[in-house]
């Protein structure tokens, strides 16, 4: 069977930052990677059921971040890919009383404000969180910088979905294979809910990536070519 991926990507950036996974995979897969736009009005549910209308059964839907998340809420409301291939997923990005594992509420805020006053010091300083605490983050923060979202209209609707988006309810529905790949030392989402996942979702496996902060497709896209091709070849299909 043909190895067809489509890839959605992380907020504050565009397809480009698959650029070095798609080389990656250059002989062996086809992916393609969709410009994500979200409603004006920052819906998170309104924006992932439009995105399940452009997936087709015979693709891997592959997911970074914000995309993941998208993805997960995506096959939630009907979409049906071949597999789920998760790379920095949570199922929340806002730490909250029963949620541990996001980013605090506060510095949330403090994000909110920058993108809306100050949005290309802002995506600067995220950028850099992307790889904070990767053994090569100083090439992977030149990989990711023309990646960076350079219309600034954008941002803040997309953020505001990434803020409210909440899926620990409906993850237990999903059965579609999913492959969760994860850096040990991701600053944005934590490991530790990718184990939440794992542990929720009906058929999952998770690969944890050492010495790898929050775009391991980028610092480590022949690892994550490797597990992500060896996991197709598992699935009853292949």
């Amino acid at each position: 069977m043909t190895k067809r991926v489509q890839a959605w990507h992380g907020w504050g950036f565009g397809p480009t930052a698959f650029d070095p996974l798609r080389s990656a995979l250059a002989d062996c897969c086809e992916l393609s990677a969709l410009a994500l736009t979200a409603p004006g009005s920052g819906d998170f549910e309104t924006w992932s059921s439009e995105l399940a209308k452009q997936v087709s059964s015979g693709e891997v839907l592959l997911g970074w971040s914000l995309g993941a998340m998208l993805a997960l809420a995506a096959v939630a409301a009907g979409a049906r890919p071949r597999a789920l291939v998760l790379i920095g997923a949570s199922p929340r990005f806002v730490a909250s009383a029963d949620w541990p594992h996001g980013l605090d509420a506060g510095t949330v805020s403090t994000f909110r404000s920058g993108v809306a006053e100050h949005p290309a010091r802002t995506l600067k300083r995220f950028l850099a969180l992307q790889t904070l605490g990767d053994s090569q983050r100083s090439a992977a923060q030149a990989l990711l910088e023309p990646a960076l979202e350079t219309d600034a209209t954008k941002l803040s609707p997309a953020l505001s979905a990434l803020i409210n988006a909440d899926l620990r309810t409906c993850v237990g529905q999903i059965r579609v294979p999913t492959l969760l790949l994860h850096g040990e030392n991701d600053a944005l989402m934590p490991l530790r809910a990718a184990t939440w996942l794992v542990d929720h979702l009906p058929n999952a496996r998770l690969i944890v990536l050492p010495q790898c902060g929050h775009a391991p497709h980028v610092t480590q896209a022949h690892q994550v070519a490797d597990a992500l091709m060896q996991f197709l070849g598992s699935l009853p299909d292949a």
